[in-house]
C-alpha cells in the first residue's frame, strides 16, 4: 500500500475513544480524497451453534450496532465518502479479515492505553491488529483532549436568526453582540449562516429582505469533538469566519476565527 491512503478502515467501539479515531480517519480522507470504511465488531464470546437463544441475542446487538454506526457516520463523516459494516465475531480476526476483503490502505483505530488486567482484554485487539495487519496501522490514543477540541473553545448557545427574520433583525443582533455572523436556525437545525458580508451585499434593502434570501447555504458545520486544528483548516481553506457546531443534528455552539486563534495560541504556550 502506498501513500496517499485512500481506503481507510476505521474499526470502532462505541466508547469515549471512538470520536478520536473517527476524526483521525476523517481528516486523512479529506486530505486524500479517500473513503472511510467504518466498522464495528459485535464480539462473539460463545459459539452460537445449536443455541438459538444466543443467535437472537447477537442479531439484536447487530441491529443496534448498525443504528449507532449510522449515527456516528452522520455526526463525524458529513461530506465524506464512507461505507459502514457490522460484523459478529472475534474482534481482531474480524478486523484483519476486513482489511484484506476491503483492500484497505490504512487502519485507524483507538488504543485505550490501559495497563494490567483491563489491558489484556481491551488492549489486545489493537496490539494483534498492529502485529498482523498487512497495511499500516494508525493507533489513536485520545487521553484528555478536551482542550484541543472545539468543545473547549466554542461559544455555547449562540445568538441565531430565523429564515423569516428581516435583515434589520439580524443586523441589530450582530451589532448588539459585536458578531460577524449568525447561524440561521429552523426547528433546531442549522439551515444557513448570515454574515456581515451578506448584510453589506444587501445594503439599503434590509427592511424588505428576509434572512433566507441573503444567507449562505448549505452551511459547513462541525461537531464538538472536531479537533481545533481541523476547524482552523476549514476556516482557512473555505475563507469563512465561523463554523456552527452541531450535535445530534441540533445547533449547540459556534466557533470563530478569533476563538481558533486563542485555542492555537494557548496550545503553543
Amino acid at each position: 500500500m502506498s501513500f496517499p491512503y485512500r481506503r481507510i478502515l476505521a474499526p470502532i467501539d462505541f466508547d469515549a475513544q471512538a470520536a478520536a479515531a473517527i476524526e483521525a480517519a476523517a481528516q486523512l480522507a479529506r486530505q486524500n480524497d479517500g473513503v472511510v470504511l467504518l466498522m464495528h465488531v459485535v464480539p462473539m464470546m460463545i459459539p452460537p451453534s445449536g443455541m438459538p437463544g444466543y443467535v437472537d441475542v447477537y442479531r439484536g446487538q447487530e441491529e443496534t450496532a448498525r443504528v449507532r454506526l449510522t449515527e456516528f457516520a452522520h455526526r463525524h463523516l458529513t461530506g465524506l465518502k464512507y461505507e459502514s459494516f457490522v460484523h459478529v465475531g472475534e474482534p481482531a480476526g474480524s478486523i484483519l479479515h476486513a482489511e484484506k476483503r476491503l483492500a484497505a490502505d490504512l487502519i485507524v483505530m483507538a488504543t485505550h492505553g490501559r495497563r494490567g488486567f483491563s489491558r489484556v482484554f481491551l488492549g489486545s485487539v489493537a496490539e494483534m491488529v498492529l502485529r498482523e495487519a498487512s497495511c499500516p496501522v494508525l493507533a489513536v490514543h485520545q487521553g484528555k483532549v478536551e482542550g484541543r477540541t472545539v468543545a473547549r473553545w466554542m461559544t455555547r448557545n449562540p445568538v441565531t436568526a430565523a429564515p423569516a427574520d428581516k435583515l434589520t433583525v439580524a443586523a441589530a443582533r450582530m451589532n448588539e453582540g459585536d458578531f460577524r455572523s449568525l447561524p440561521v436556525v429552523e426547528g433546531g437545525a442549522v439551515v444557513g449562516i448570515i454574515t456581515d458580508r451578506d448584510l453589506r451585499t444587501h445594503a439599503g434593502r434590509h427592511e424588505h429582505t428576509e434572512v433566507k434570501l441573503a444567507m449562505t447555504e448549505p452551511v459547513i458545520t462541525i461537531t464538538p469533538d472536531t479537533p481545533v486544528r481541523e476547524a482552523a483548516r476549514l476556516l482557512r481553506e473555505r475563507k469563512i469566519g465561523a463554523l456552527p457546531v452541531v450535535e445530534d443534528g441540533r445547533l449547540i455552539g459556534i466557533i470563530s476565527n478569533f476563538d481558533v486563534l486563542q485555542a492555537l495560541t494557548a496550545d503553543m504556550e
